[in-house]
């Protein structure tokens, strides 16, 4: 049963989305479209269905009006835990190394950094307060069975 063949988005609801866009937009490069009347800001990924490249695919980053107030976060420096907060984004990006010094640059510092055989991580703080995972996966060749 192949019913599922993606993530079709993340939905990150914010008290002030344009802010929160605009710290996405500004830190890691993301260009989103929407606005303030219409809601929401989205940014969408595009790729290829694996079976059918004929077949385009979009995972969208939404960032949307909160319809209640929501506390910040839980801030703590144990980034080894998962689950202390209701949601983490993880972003996918090029080259690790060259986003951290970027973002330290400009006065953003990852909460931590770990490397694994199948890909690097880092984490950071959004302007919401939300810890965010990059990740550079690991080039490796396809499956060939």
């Amino acid at each position: 049963m192949d019913h599922i063949n993606g993530l079709g988005g993340a939905f990150v609801f914010s008290n002030d989305p344009k802010r929160l866009a605009d710290w996405y937009t500004a830190h890691l490069g993301l260009a989103f479209e929407g606005s303030v009347e219409f809601g929401a800001f989205y940014h969408q990924f595009w790729s290829l269905h694996r079976d059918d490249p004929a077949r385009r695919l979009d995972t969208t980053f939404a960032i949307m009006q909160a319809k209640a107030d929501f506390p910040p976060p839980l801030v703590h420096g144990d980034v080894e835990t998962y689950g202390d907060q209701p949601f983490m984004v993880n972003l996918r990006v090029n080259d690790l190394d060259a986003l951290l010094d970027r973002l330290q640059q400009n006065g953003i510092e990852a909460l931590g950094r770990q490397d694994e055989a199948y890909g690097k991580f880092a984490w950071v703080r959004d302007a919401d307060g939300h810890r965010v995972e990059l990740y550079q996966p690991t080039m490796q060749p396809p499956d060939e069975g």
